[in-house]
């Protein structure tokens, strides 16, 4: 059976670092759709807030894309997002018609914690360009952003949630386990 893991939930809870460790240790392809919107950004650029959710929308086409094709020739994939209502109804599609094997990890925190580290993120860190300009600086915007995410039905998937209030879940070898245990059947 075609095996697609896809990890979602809050901002600033180390989705993609975690996807990055997972598609090393296990040997398969990971695609994340901030990496795909930086790609876009320096080869298209963008001037205003518009055109930086162009990039977004365009990222998930090529996401989309590149699962589309993976299916075809039986590839197993990591997907990293924060998957919105309409990506998910996407992605159940694929799942029916393909006879898709999909494991969702949706990672969530406190609202405070991460919106501190959300903002550490603007102040400190050298992010790409492309994600500058969510304009979540003001707490209650932040907060309403990850509510409206929370908020996505997934219970027609085999999901895990993951605490990351800290981030002691990247050395969960149970997770690992767990992760690794779903490729393999």
């Amino acid at each position: 059976m075609k095996k697609v893991l896809l990890l979602t939930g809050d901002l600033a809870t180390g989705k993609s670092t975690y996807a990055k460790i997972l598609s090393d240790k296990l040997q398969i392809m990971l695609l994340t759709k901030d990496r795909l919107k930086e790609i876009l950004g320096d080869e298209i650029g963008f001037k205003n807030r518009e055109e930086n959710l162009k990039l977004s929308n365009a990222s998930m086409s090529l996401m989309f894309y590149v699962l589309d094709e993976a299916i075809k020739v039986n590839l197993p994939l990591i997907l990293e997002a924060n998957f919105k209502d309409k990506d998910i109804k996407r992605i159940y599609n694929f799942k029916e018609i393909n006879d898709l094997d999909i494991l969702i990890l949706r990672f969530k925190a406190d609202y405070d914690i991460l919106y501190e580290r959300f903002m550490h993120r603007i102040k400190y860190e050298k992010r790409h360009i492309v994600h500058q300009s969510a304009g979540l600086t003001d707490f209650n915007k932040f907060k309403e952003y990850l509510a409206k995410g929370r908020d996505i039905d997934l219970t027609s998937f085999n999901v895990i949630d993951v605490d990351a209030s800290n981030f002691n879940y990247q050395n969960d070898f149970d997770l690992l386990m767990k992760i690794k245990r779903f490729f393999e059947v």
